[in-house]
């Protein structure tokens, strides 16, 4: 991890927790940007700094909570780190589901944080690569099949091979300077439209 400054967000209903924290981030590129007792109003307005890092140290992990804790992923995609002592396994089940990147049961512990929040890092920035790829794979397999079904259209008017259909498509994409994906859209709506 880089030495530039990581705005950390701390969201603590335990005041010694966060003292603890804060007394860890000195000298260290973590910076507070903004704490609170409660999530609530950060979700219906806006960060003032977009943080990198979100702490939350619960006593009581309501699912009120998890369910905050989705919300502020699909708004702001970043590292959650939870501090609790639940440990029941609903609750671990809640928080992965909501797209906590560690969930920690009875560990903050000073010599603990930062590596907890540099594992929760790389974590986090492992799984938006899996999901980026996953979404690469879904764009890929539909243009696939959108490109297939314009190639059947070409073989039924051409009367050719789908190897010509394929040929035939591919040099009018490059003809007209768009994606292969994109003129085979526009061929089978056409053909909706004719139809």
């Amino acid at each position: 991890m880089s030495k530039n400054v990581i705005n950390t967000v701390i969201i603590s209903d335990e005041v010694e927790s966060t003292q603890l924290i804060k007394k860890v981030f000195e000298s260290t590129e973590y910076k507070v940007i903004f704490e609170s007792t409660c999530l609530d109003k950060q979700i219906s307005g806006s960060w003032m700094i977009e943080p990198d890092l979100l702490i939350v140290v619960s006593s009581s992990l309501e699912a009120g909570i998890l369910a905050q804790l989705k919300t502020v992923v699909n708004q702001y995609p970043l590292p959650i780190v939870v501090f609790t002592h639940v440990d029941m396994d609903d609750a671990i089940d809640q928080a992965i589901e909501a797209g906590i990147s560690s969930y920690i049961v009875d560990g903050l512990h000073e010599n603990r944080v930062i590596p907890i929040l540099k594992t929760a890092h790389v974590r986090f920035n492992h799984q938006q690569k899996l999901l980026k790829q996953l979404e690469e794979l879904k764009i890929s397999l539909a243009d696939r099949k959108i490109i297939d079904r314009a190639k059947g259209l070409v073989m039924q008017q051409r009367q050719c091979s789908e190897d010509d259909a394929y040929k035939l498509l591919r040099t009018s994409a490059m003809k007209q300077n768009m994606r292969l994906a994109t003129l085979s859209k526009t061929i089978v709506e056409a053909s909706v439209l004719f139809n």
